[in-house]
């Protein structure tokens, strides 16, 4: 049982859920002043303004970093695995969602294309997963 315990008390896990959590209600919030009602899936979604993929490994590897040492290899290996994250979130991920909206007006189907991030929605992401990963 004490493992449970452990996982609930990992300030590594709870750097990464909160980035990711804000960053999707930060989502919420602009896609309701945007479109003026409130669309809970977008809890679920992938694509948009902030990008959740990025504040969560970046909130992952900043709160590594500060409580391991930002020389210690568990930074290295996170700061890798966002690195990846992040270049798949803005390119291949992207590039899905250009070939969605180019099939959706091809075959009148419909189509995730808001999938993938601009480097601005990454960006946002880096800056929101820096900030909670230094404050947990």
């Amino acid at each position: 049982m004490h493992y449970l315990k452990d996982f609930f008390e990992n300030i590594y896990i709870w750097a990464a859920v909160v980035s990711w959590v804000s960053a999707q209600t930060i989502k919420l919030f602009l896609n309701f002043f945007k479109h003026k009602n409130w669309n809970f899936h977008l809890y679920a979604s992938t694509g948009g303004m902030p990008s959740a993929h990025t504040a969560t490994v970046i909130g992952l590897a900043t709160s590594i970093g500060k409580w391991n040492g930002f020389s210690k290899p568990a930074f290295a290996v996170a700061l890798i695995f966002a690195a990846v994250v992040i270049t798949d979130a803005i390119h291949l991920r992207r590039e899905v969602g250009h070939h969605a909206e180019k099939l959706q007006e091809m075959t009148g189907e419909k189509f995730d294309i808001s999938s993938g991030h601009t480097p601005t929605e990454a960006l946002i992401g880096a800056v929101i997963g820096l900030i909670v990963g230094w404050l947990i």
